[in-house]
């Protein structure tokens, strides 16, 4: 089944809407173990939609859940953290999604992760002026694998129990 514009966007909406939603909830609950490491519970719905819709879909589901997410949670300064660090992953992640053969969703998804985190440190880094804040990298490069790992198989998960026809 072609996938018409209007099915898409409404699927866009839908994911950024579910990913907005896990933002806030996940922001509710403290980091897991330094400041700002999550599970990133949000970048399922991001991933699915990239990844059944397009980059374009992926693109606009970040952003909104972003923006929507720092301002309902309270935490508007997190917005030049997350979006420099998401708009740059989610990249790497269309490129390996769709111009590299034979990788895996998890995988990319991992990438992902690692390179989100690493841009969240070197941001922090500049912004405050405190380059010591670099000795997190490898804490938070395992971090990133973990929740990775999580969020891709999610995705996996999802992809294969749905009815093709809902996602296509």
């Amino acid at each position: 089944m072609k996938k018409s514009t209007v099915y898409k966007i409404c699927l866009t909406g839908l994911f950024s809407a579910l990913a907005t939603i896990a933002f806030v909830i996940e922001s509710l609950f403290p980091p897991l173990f330094m400041p700002g490491a999550r599970i990133g519970v949000s970048n399922v719905f991001i991933l699915l939609a990239t990844a059944t819709l397009g980059c374009a879909s992926g693109f606009t589901t970040l952003t909104v859940k972003i923006l929507l997410g720092s301002l309902f949670s309270g935490n508007i300064s997190s917005i030049m953290y997350s979006l420099t660090a998401g708009l740059i992953s989610l990249s790497i992640e269309c490129i390996l999604m769709f111009k590299v053969k034979r990788v895996s969703l998890i995988a990319i998804s991992v990438a992902g992760a690692v390179i989100n985190t690493t841009v969240q440190n070197a941001v922090f880094c500049i912004i405050s002026n405190t380059p010591e804040f670099f000795v997190y990298l490898p804490y938070l490069a395992v971090i990133g694998v973990i929740s990775g790992l999580t969020v891709g198989f999610a995705v996996y998960l999802i992809i294969k129990k749905l009815p093709k026809k809902l996602l296509g």
